[in-house]
């Protein structure tokens, strides 16, 4: 007869099992339910609103009734008692999946929604990268671990430009601007730290990416740093002023391959812009080390002019 495993054997099993099979087995099984709560939990993905729920690939949806679903199509239904909302039933069926767990550890983290139900109070999580509406960030911040911060993602819609102001979204290396208020001339005015800045499906006006870059070019900035720009209506007049307003710096190789910049902008010596129509057609303004061959090219002129002189 095999031997059952001891408290270090179940604790690795638990620890990196599908979160969903494990809520599962510890709820039917009294020895694993006692320890449960003590052993950390990973999730890849967390979404939260007020009618629905996702953990990983499961879903719960309610509306007149409970929907639980999977990624495989298998659903069931229950019945909402009368006594709960909506907003109380996802409330308590999170509670009853993560509530009071020692540590909770989610790769990405949705809450969207000014309905959006109250997060228990004993619900701490840690995170690597959120998506949410800002105005309502403080419903939720307090659940959230600070060891979370800086986050590597922020997925957001603002509503005030003053919301660029707080740190949370300051800190952030990524920051993904889903809709809001024109934010690339306040970002500018900042000097914000994010390293990669996205606008998406976002209303802006087309000569703030040339005051950027051009801020860009007096004041330096960390290799790495990138603005992506996704608008298909503003697109090809963004780019129709780039190559007007920095026309000194249009790439004569320029080819229709992909990646291939458009504008080669210089910074110093050891960084230029590249900007660049995507294949999403979206325009990309990317800060990246000189190439080598560029730096060849640069070094080759002097002394071939030397052997002339001589």
């Amino acid at each position: 007869m095999p031997t059952a495993l001891g408290y270090p054997g179940l604790r690795c099993v638990l620890e990196f099992l599908d979160p969903m099979k494990r809520i599962h087995i510890a709820a039917r099984n009294h020895s694993l339910w006692t320890i449960d709560k003590t052993i950390p939990i990973w999730i890849e993905e967390l979404e939260i609103y007020r009618e629905f729920l996702k953990l990983d690939k499961y879903s719960t949806e309610i509306s007149f009734d409970i929907r639980f679903s999977n990624r495989q199509n298998a659903k069931f239904h229950q019945v909402l008692p009368e006594q709960l909302n909506q907003g109380e039933a996802i409330t308590k069926l999170l509670n009853s999946y993560l509530g009071g767990r020692s540590k909770i550890y989610v790769n990405f983290l949705s809450i969207y929604g000014m309905y959006s139900p109250v997060l228990p109070p004993n619900f701490i999580i840690r995170i690597n990268e959120l998506g949410c509406c800002f105005s309502y960030i403080n419903r939720f911040l307090a659940n959230i671990d600070p060891c979370s911060f800086p986050l590597k993602k922020l997925r957001t819609g603002i509503d005030e430009p003053d919301h660029l102001n707080h740190p949370i979204l300051t800190s952030a290396e990524e920051v993904i601007f889903t809709c809001g208020a024109n934010g690339i001339q306040k970002l500018i005015d900042q000097n914000n730290g994010n390293k990669r800045v996205t606008f998406e499906d976002y209303r802006y006006n087309s000569a703030n990416p040339v005051v950027l870059i051009r801020h860009w070019m007096k004041n330096g900035i960390e290799i790495g740093a990138t603005l992506k720009l996704h608008n298909n209506n503003d697109n090809d007049r963004l780019l129709h002023i780039l190559l007007q307003e920095l026309k000194e710096f249009e790439n004569k190789r320029f080819n229709s391959s992909l990646n291939c910049p458009r504008l080669i902008i210089p910074i110093n010596r050891t960084a230029e812009i590249h900007v660049i129509v995507s294949s999403k057609n979206s325009i990309v303004v990317e800060v990246v080390p000189k190439s080598l061959k560029r730096r060849g090219e640069a070094t080759e002129e002097p002394s071939s002019s030397k052997k002339a002189k001589q």
